[in-house]
């Protein structure tokens, strides 16, 4: 650094400035320290800087990032955000096993993280108990894209009024007996969605019959045989709710192979919009998450409690929007589904 420094004719401290984003520098100055740093094949030591800082700028994020394109997306954002304000992203997938998911964030927090970003799951008393000791810690954590019980920042799509805003739109074609495939009920997203199907059930007067609800546990294949087994039953369902992009993939092959067309013989809409829907014949009718919104909001919020570790948790649910297609059997055009929330609301 000092070699530097003396090539480019200014101070180790404006070295260091210009290495770090830690002062503003003249454009002239930096040219001639970028150029010195060329010269000498200098790379900055991050370990060094981080024994002394105590800090890493590294974010980790625990998420399952398996074949589902919505997750990628997602992962793209935040890294480009994160960029952007001087961090570095390391990705751990949790293959949606709350196991898994434990054992990735200690690794994490070996690794020093200045803060995390969490998909978080239900339904372990140890996953839980960790994630709760670092609010109580204050290490800067999000929970994204599933909502969580614990006291801390989140930020995640509204789903139980598009649930049953989707619902409603095809017990308006005249469907009575109304199929929902749910996702796996250890998250907590996949109950709300479920709620959402019910309250629509109860609200509009439609079949009420446990046998509509087939446990697709967000998995395409386990969709695909289970909607199979239903739609060879006595009394199927006449339309579809499918509630994650994913199982969307495993109903139309179940329905592929039971020798049915959408939407002449069923009707289909599913939560979880993907970039090839309208590519699919017919087109698919499909409730989109705004996956660029809820990425820069998270890194927001995560900068946020950085700077004021002791700051109130906020809540923030971002509308999904409806985007109206062929599946369903009816007209089409894009807007906003009737009843979602866009807010943020202080916790705790």
């Amino acid at each position: 650094m000092a070699e530097v420094a003396r090539i480019a004719g200014v101070s180790t401290t404006t070295v260091s400035h210009v290495l770090n984003k830690t002062r503003k520098v003249a454009p002239e100055t930096e040219e001639l320290v970028r150029k010195a740093l060329e010269s000498t094949g200098y790379r900055h030591n991050l370990a060094a800087r981080a024994l002394a800082t105590q800090s890493t700028d590294t974010i980790g994020l625990a998420m399952s990032v398996v074949t589902n394109p919505y997750f990628a997306a997602l992962i793209r954002d935040i890294e480009r955000h994160l960029r952007r304000a001087g961090y570095t992203l390391i990705l751990a997938d949790t293959n949606d096993d709350p196991e898994v998911e434990l054992d990735v964030i200690n690794h994490l927090l070996a690794r020093r993280v200045s803060g995390l970003i969490v998909n978080p799951l239900e339904g372990n008393g140890e996953l839980t108990q960790c994630l709760q000791k670092l609010l109580d810690e204050q290490l800067p954590t999000i929970f994204l894209d599933r909502r969580s019980t614990l006291p801390g920042d989140q930020v995640y799509s509204e789903c139980l009024d598009s649930i049953h805003h989707l619902t409603a739109h095809l017990a308006a074609q005249g469907h009575h007996r109304i199929g929902y495939v749910r996702g796996a009920v250890r998250e907590m997203s996949a109950q709300d969605r479920l709620a959402g199907y019910q309250r629509a059930v109860a609200e509009l007067g439609l079949a009420d019959d446990p046998a509509l609800v087939i446990a697709g546990e967000s998995d395409e294949r386990t969709t695909e045989q289970r909607l199979v087994e239903h739609l060879a039953s006595d009394e199927p369902a006449t339309a579809l709710v499918v509630s994650n992009n994913q199982m969307t993939l495993g109903a139309l092959r179940a329905i592929r192979r039971a020798g049915l067309k959408v939407p002449h013989d069923i009707a289909l809409v599913c939560y979880d919009d993907f970039e090839w829907a309208d590519l699919f014949d017919p087109q698919i009718s499909a409730m989109a998450q705004d996956a660029a919104r809820l990425a820069s909001t998270a890194v927001e919020l995560l900068l946020a409690r950085i700077r004021r570790p002791d700051r109130a948790p906020q809540s923030v649910v971002v509308p999904a929007t409806f985007r109206h297609r062929d599946s369903c059997g009816c007209g089409r055009g894009t807007h906003q589904a009737p009843g979602s929330v866009d807010s943020v609301l202080a916790a705790g």
